[in-house]
Formats: C-alpha cells, structure tokens, sequence
C-alpha cells in the first residue's frame, strides 16, 4: 500500500466488520438447514459487498481480491448458477476466516499489509470455481477445500493402533486403570463396531472431554468422566441398524427410540458399584441449557456439570465428522466452533462453552483427532 491509512476509517471498518464478519458466518451455518433461502443469500451478500466497499475506501486494494472472489461465488448462487451444500458452505466460512486474519493483520498496525500468495491463489481458485462447469463442480469444491483445510482429508487406513495410547491418557489425568474402567474402555471398542462411522470416536471424545474438565477446574471426577464417556451412548448401540443409519426423516416412533438411549444406558451403567455419577452423566447428556433437552428435559443448574462438558464434546466430534463417509473428508473445525459457540446459553453452557474454546486454543491438536 502506497498511501497512509486512515486511522479514523480504520477503525470504522473494524467495528463494521466485527458485527459483519459474525453475522456472515451465521449465516453460512443457517443455509445448510435452508440452501434455497434467497432472503438469507441475499443478506450475505448485500453484507460481504458493504464490507468489501469498506476494505477499498480505507485503501485496502491488495485485499479486494478475496472478497470480491467470494461476492463472485454468491452471486453464482443467488442466479442459480450454483447450489450450495456442505463443502460449498465450509469453503465460504473458511474464506471469511482468512480475510479476518488478513484484516487483523492490519489492524495490529502492519498497515503496509500484503496479503501472502496463498491469499491471491484462493481469489483465483474462487472466482474460478464461480465458472466451474457443474458436472466438475463437486471434484472442484473437494479440491478448494483441501487446499483450504489440510486437515479435513479422511485417512481411510488409520487403524486403531495409530490412535492416542489409552494408557497414557489415563496416566495423563491420573485415573486408575482399575477392572472397570477396563471393562469399560473395552465395551466402548465394541460399541464402535455397532455403527461404521464411530469407529475412532471414542478415544477423541475422552481427550476432548478429559480436557475441557481439566482447563476448567476438574469439576468432574476424571475416572467418572471417562465411563460416562466412554458409555454414553451405550443406548444407542442397542437400536436397530436401519435406524442408526437412516438418511431419511425418523418417524415418530424412531425419534422415541432415539431418545431413550440415555435411560437405557443409565440403567445399565447403575448396575456396577460406585459409577453413579457417571450414570447420571450418561442420563443427562441429551439435556440443554435452556431446558429443551431430553429424557427430563432439565435446565443449566440442575444438569450434572460432566453431562454439560460431554454435550459439547459429542457435537463437536459429531459435527467435524458428520459428512466424512460420503465425502472422504472431514468438517473444518471452525464450522463445529462457530455452531457450538451460537448455542451457548442455549443448547449448551455458555459457561463450559467458554472452557471449551480456551481449551481449543491451548491444545489445537484436539481438534485434528
């Protein structure tokens, strides 16, 4: 950038983009329970064109290319020219993430700022992407994304002697590796058989669950965390197949189904001696917040604190690998954050929420498992 910035527009547009740039991701998580909501697409991208507007008034030229790449893709959608789906809606959320890290660079004073050439190579993969042919379009959105997020490619040959070593994560939080805390890490292994897309998912929910107790205090127990963790949905092992793998709408009677998983696994888990904690834990971790959870439809205060943490971490893990069979990749992280982080106080704890973002920052490697 040749001229001096204005301080004054700068920080008009810090303050415009800190409203924006949320909203925008909001949006985002919104289109993909409503793709064809045209009312939504155009708020994005009335909000994305008054923000780029205020990047080039402050000076900002060797930022322009990003958005205007994106402002090319939602006008693509907004014609019909493209349909939106879940890699199109990550590869949008991480976009909008890399032009809040540039703009932050600005603002911690590199007001001489140049984006890198990864920033000028996504602007072109974008705007080419805007023109992709939509016979190619799924191989284009896979590519962009990976080229995005690294991490969110599947490796299909991982095999359970490449995850953490359970004995270390035990020694790690000073549980006991006792009888039954075996026979649970055992029961866990074979609740993963039940269902092929949740092999793996219990050594990731037992680090993520046994870190955010840790940062935030060990309000929990850590050996009742880890058997309600790793029993939680020992319920849910006992429905049908078809059920647990239908793409469909549940009927009425799967849905009770569903949601009697926590008391069946509550009822089991109460038959062993001194688990009572982890059975209530196991019994409450489909409340909310705000009271609109289930089996008993509890509030904040009166759900068990290790049920809270289990919430959060179960719909991250669930969130990051919701779509990874059928598209050999993973949900970028931030897309789980942001969801999380736009149900606190609703949903989950806004308190644990919290915990759990700082958690995340202290240990990013959680989030790749």
């Amino acid at each position: 950038m040749n001229s001096p910035v204005d301080s004054d527009l700068l920080q008009d547009l810090r303050l415009d983009a800190e409203e924006q740039l949320p909203r925008c991701e909001q949006l985002l998580i919104e289109l993909e329970q409503h793709a064809d909501d045209s009312e939504r697409l155009a708020e994005l991208f009335r909000l994305l064109h008054s923000l780029k507007g205020n990047i080039g008034m402050v000076g900002l030229h060797a930022l322009l290319p990003l958005p205007q790449a994106m402002e090319d893709i939602l006008a693509a959608l907004r014609s019909r020219q493209l349909r939106f789906d879940s890699l199109l809606g990550d590869i949008l959320l991480l976009s909008f993430d890399r032009l809040r890290q540039h703009l932050q660079a600005v603002y911690a004073g590199a007001l001489d700022y140049q984006p890198d050439t990864d920033c000028a190579q996504l602007a072109i993969a974008l705007h080419e992407l805007a023109g992709t042919a939509t016979t190619q379009q799924a191989t284009a959105r896979q590519r962009l994304l990976l080229q995005l997020a690294p991490g969110s490619a599947l490796q299909p040959n991982a095999t359970p002697e490449s995850a953490p070593d359970c004995a270390r994560l035990l020694e790690r939080y000073d549980i006991p590796a006792d009888a039954d805390v075996q026979f649970c890490l055992t029961l866990m292994q074979a609740i993963e058989q039940r269902s092929r897309y949740w092999q793996g998912r219990g050594l990731r929910l037992l680090h993520l669950t046994l870190a955010i107790n840790q940062q935030g205090g060990r309000v929990v127990d850590p050996a009742q965390l880890a058997v309600a963790t790793c029993l939680h949905d020992l319920g849910m092992a006992f429905l049908p197949l078809h059920v647990l793998h239908k793409k469909s709408r549940l009927s009425r009677e799967e849905v009770q189904h569903i949601r009697s998983h926590p008391r069946l696994g509550h009822d089991l888990l109460r038959r062993l001696e001194r688990w009572e904690d982890a059975a209530e834990i196991v019994l409450h971790h489909q409340e909310h917040a705000d009271g609109q959870g289930y089996p008993r439809g509890l509030r904040e205060v009166e759900i068990h604190p290790g049920a809270l943490i289990l919430a959060i971490a179960d719909t991250f893990d669930a969130r990051t690998h919701e779509r990874a069979y059928q598209t050999l990749s993973k949900r970028p992280r931030l897309r789980a954050i942001l969801e999380i982080n736009n149900l606190a106080g609703r949903q989950f704890s806004a308190h644990w929420v919290e915990v759990f973002n700082h958690t995340l920052q202290q240990q990013p490697q959680l989030a790749h498992l």
